[in-house]
């Protein structure tokens, strides 16, 4: 079963991303984000929001609630946004 620790050093890797540079994105220290990454402790909440916002996800999907992913497309306009759709229902066929 797949852990908030595993869930959140999956996304950094995936954006390759240092343990320092989220620290710096999210307002803690590296060895905070190394303690989040090791199963040692858990974010706070507002740090939680934070560290989903900045990997685009929901809370839900870092505390493996569940396994969807949220794109936020809310400030592309509507054009944008169905190309993007579109997009995403292609990859889906494969």
């Amino acid at each position: 079963m797949v852990d908030f620790s595993q869930r959140l050093r999956q996304l950094r890797n995936t954006k390759h991303l240092t343990q320092e540079q989220v620290a710096r994105k999210v307002g803690v220290t590296a060895s905070m984000v190394s303690s989040y990454e090791t199963d040692i402790r858990l974010p706070s909440y507002e740090v939680l929001i934070k560290i989903a916002n900045l990997f685009g996800v929901t809370v839900d999907y870092l505390l493996c609630r569940e396994d969807k992913r949220f794109l936020d497309i809310s400030e592309l306009s509507d054009e944008e946004a169905a190309v993007v759709c579109d997009m995403v229902n292609l990859l889906k066929k494969r």
